[in-house]
């Protein structure tokens, strides 16, 4: 019967299960590539990963995710850089990091997301929705002026 493995640290000591599980968690947390191209397959303890990337930078991302992140000594990295698969990706991860990286610059327009996350919050142009239909909308005319 397998183990609850809670210490990903030892990784000799896991099932090649629990090994499969941690693995594919670390690779889906990743925004730098697509993991559901990927496919992952363990024996005896040994890494195989195939599959597609879109570029070499995603494919060092992998192999970092892999050897630095969960510590895995050896890995046979049977990747492919698939340019193909960039362009017909769901959405490039080049606009999505930058669409990140814009917006960690500029800040949030979600006030709760700006206390949690520490990010400048950005206040709307306009009023909302949720400020409109608040208590003193009763007061409002048919054209919204008081």
């Amino acid at each position: 019967m397998a183990d609850d493995f809670d210490n990903t640290d030892d990784l000799e000591n896991m099932s090649d299960d629990e090994l499969l599980q941690h693995v594919r968690a670390e690779l889906e947390s990743q925004n730098g590539f697509d993991a559901d191209d990927l496919i992952v397959e363990i024996k005896n303890g040994g890494v195989t990963i195939s599959g597609r990337v879109g570029t070499e930078e995603e494919l060092r991302i992998v192999e970092h995710v892999l050897t630095d992140v969960i510590g895995i000594a050896e890995v046979d990295n049977q990747l492919v850089v698939d340019d193909i698969r960039r362009a017909v990706s769901p959405e490039a991860i080049d606009e999505h990091l930058a669409d990140e990286e814009d917006e960690d610059a500029m800040g949030t327009h979600d006030i709760t997301e700006s206390i949690e996350g520490a990010v400048p919050w950005i206040p709307p142009e306009s009023p909302t929705p949720e400020g409109v239909s608040g208590q003193d909308s009763g007061n409002l005319g048919v054209d919204g002026q008081r």
